[in-house]
């Protein structure tokens, strides 16, 4: 159904269009689809036409031209949906990704000596802007060496705009509580040519350190329990150096921001990419609203050539 939407996000969908996709009634349809989903039809097609609003606003698009296209009859109207999705107006949301294309400068950060100790600190990995609708203020990129790091993780089938219910199955499977603290959330972007938008997407929650378990055996029952389904992969990430980027907003600007990060921060860093996958650490809780004040920290790769 998500496909449906995102092949053309600024169509007129409504509850009885995607329904009678479906093969259901309106009403069977509403309840199924906020069960699956967490929340409604309506929310989900906002939510699809704002993420693709991002993508073209990244790509230096005119407000008003992206505001038509996704469906809006002013840029007026567009603009306050933009703002209650992402926390800023949409030139400001387009002049903090050209300042991110356009402003390679960096700054390197201590070693992160283990990953659980990164996880454990309030402070943020990465500088984040006081006042995010402020140029000079911006977030900014900073080198950083990372710990390798255990996770367990779910591969990811679908598009991206379901990822989010790809951790809330890995979270259900392995017990999880919704503590980014205590299991960290780790998403892993591998380069694959053959896959959907070049790369594979796996889900992760990083192992709980033995100081944290409140029940060794049980968290142990867990693992395995999940482990014989065939489904949660034991995997290690390879540390070395990262270049961190803080994303304050929702999950659905995370791809239009890695974008700005390749396209533009990376030619012009000094660095090269590394073959070691991209990451995406969540710091805030999965549930939490509003979505703007999600904070994420995107990792590339990098070696000095």
């Amino acid at each position: 159904m998500v496909e449906a939407i995102l092949l053309e996000p600024g169509a007129p969908h409504s509850l009885e269009s995607l329904a009678a996709v479906a093969h259901l009634s309106p009403y069977h349809f509403h309840r199924v689809y906020r069960a699956v989903m967490g929340e409604s039809v309506v929310e989900t097609v906002k939510r699809l036409r704002l993420a693709e609003a991002a993508q073209r606003l990244t790509d230096a698009a005119q407000v008003t031209a992206v505001a038509h296209d996704a469906g809006y009859d002013s840029a007026q109207a567009f603009a306050r949906a933009f703002r209650g999705f992402a926390g800023v107006s949409p030139s400001e949301f387009r002049a903090r990704q050209r300042h991110l294309v356009t402003h390679p400068g960096c700054e390197t950060a201590q070693p992160v000596e283990r990953a659980s100790s990164a996880r454990r600190r309030a402070a943020p990995v990465c500088s984040a802007a006081s006042d995010v609708s402020g140029v000079a203020d911006l977030p900014a990129v900073e080198v950083t060496e990372l710990a390798p790091l255990d996770v367990l993780c779910l591969r990811h089938d679908g598009p991206v705009a379901t990822i989010t219910q790809t951790f809330r199955t890995l979270m259900t499977m392995l017990r999880c509580a919704d503590d980014p603290l205590l299991h960290p959330r780790v998403g892993i972007c591998t380069h694959d040519a053959s896959g959907p938008g070049g790369f594979r997407y796996h889900a992760g929650i990083a192992s709980v350190p033995q100081a944290q378990r409140d029940d060794a055996r049980s968290q142990s029952e867990r693992i395995e329990a999940a482990e014989h389904a065939r489904q949660v992969e034991p995997l290690r990430l390879a540390g070395g150096l990262y270049a961190v980027h803080r994303l304050v907003g929702p999950y659905a600007l995370i791809s239009p921001t890695f974008r700005a990060l390749y396209s533009g921060w990376l030619p012009r860093s000094g660095y090269m990419r590394d073959q070691r996958p991209a990451l995406e650490l969540y710091r805030s809780p999965a549930g939490v609203s509003p979505q703007h004040t999600c904070i994420t920290d995107l990792l590339i790769p990098i070696r000095k050539d």
